[in-house]
């Protein structure tokens, strides 16, 4: 019994041996196929590495020709810009050494006086007749008072002359030409002689002329009184917009004495090119206007005239300048001409108030005929 159980253990083992045997056959096989594949995974190796430098090789080629490109635009670039430049400085003259002008005209007053108004304000718009400033008028409203009571008197004294002149009084005589039998000492009412009469008859007319006379130098305050009166109110004689209000009220005032400046709105650019560039500028030319204060607006002109007289540039010294160096400096400023250039009027059409005088610009003038 025991025989026949380890009979048939030992035939149940015999299985499980050929199994191991055909699992170490198995790795066996498969050790054997990884070495016979190694020398083709360093083929495939190398042609990995021979594509990784033919790309690297490509990449440098690429980039050269790149940079050869870009070498090559820059330098038809620059060929381009220099000729453009070149072509630019040939037809044109450009500065920056330019400023607005415009006509100022200040507003005086003609008679002394206590400012009692101030009727505008800074920057507003006016019209001819526009009253500015008013003064206190009752000094004035007196003296015309006094000069019309003065015509009235020599009105008076021109009747009275008037009368004289078509009736000569007759004379007394001391001595009666004929006494009265009553009374012989009594006087008697006789006509003047001839050349007595026409003695007085001039007398008469001399005065009459000299309150004539008088009555136009009457004539002539009272018109004067008035004008000192209407000087009370000062009006704008020109249409612009109102500059540099320096009056308040309550301030005495002179005569000829400034109150305000009145901008009118037409400006100009006053250019000032090199001396050496003159025989380049002609007026007609046209020239392209660039302002400061409007930096995104390019406005248009014209040359309307060249001064003939050099102006001297200076420009500012810095504190590090010494006086003598300050002096060199001023010597070695170029001269300058003006050149006065008219705004198109479509052009500056919506800025005419807004561009006010001494404003800084550029100017790009084409010579090109």
């Amino acid at each position: 019994m025991e025989s026949v159980n380890s009979s048939q253990q030992t035939h149940q083992v015999e299985p499980v041996d050929d199994s191991v045997n055909h699992v170490h056959e198995h790795e066996t096989d498969d050790t054997s196929h990884v070495s016979a594949i190694t020398p083709f995974e360093e083929s495939i190796e190398e042609s990995i590495q021979e594509g990784q430098r033919r790309r690297l090789a490509r990449k440098r080629t690429l980039r050269r020709v790149i940079l050869g490109l870009l070498l090559g635009a820059g330098v038809v670039a620059s060929g381009v810009y220099f000729y453009r430049w070149f072509q630019f400085n040939k037809y044109h003259l450009t500065t920056d050494v330019a400023y607005t002008s415009a006509d100022i005209y200040p507003v005086t007053s003609r008679v002394a006086g206590v400012v009692t108004e101030v009727s505008v304000k800074e920057n507003q718009p006016v019209n001819p007749g526009t009253v500015l400033v008013k003064l206190d008028p009752r000094e004035y409203q007196v003296d015309l008072a006094q000069a019309k009571a003065a015509l009235d008197v020599a009105k008076q004294q021109v009747e009275v002359a008037r009368e004289s002149v078509n009736n000569v009084p007759p004379t007394i005589v001391a001595q009666p030409v004929n006494p009265s039998p009553t009374n012989p000492n009594q006087p008697k009412l006789v006509l003047p002689a001839p050349q007595t009469s026409n003695t007085q008859s001039e007398v008469n007319k001399q005065q009459y002329k000299a309150a004539l006379a008088t009555v136009v130098q009457r004539q002539a305050e009272v018109k004067q009184a008035e004008l000192k009166l209407s000087y009370a109110s000062i009006p704008a004689l020109v249409p612009g917009q109102v500059r540099n209000s320096v009056v308040r009220v309550g301030q005495q005032i002179q005569p000829g004495q400034t109150l305000v400046e009145i901008v009118q709105p037409n400006p100009w650019i006053v250019a000032n090119f090199q001396e050496n560039q003159l025989e380049r500028i002609q007026p007609g030319q046209k020239a392209e206007i660039k302002i400061a204060a409007f930096p995104s607006r390019k406005f248009k002109g014209t040359v309307e005239s060249v001064s003939s007289s050099p102006t001297n540039v200076v420009a500012s010294p810095s504190p590090n300048n010494t006086g003598s160096n300050f002096a060199n400096m001023q010597s070695n400023n170029p001269r300058r001409i003006p050149v006065k250039i008219v705004f198109d009027p479509n052009s500056i059409k919506g800025f005419e108030s807004k561009i006010a005088p001494n404003m800084s610009a550029d100017v790009i003038l084409s010579t090109r005929k």
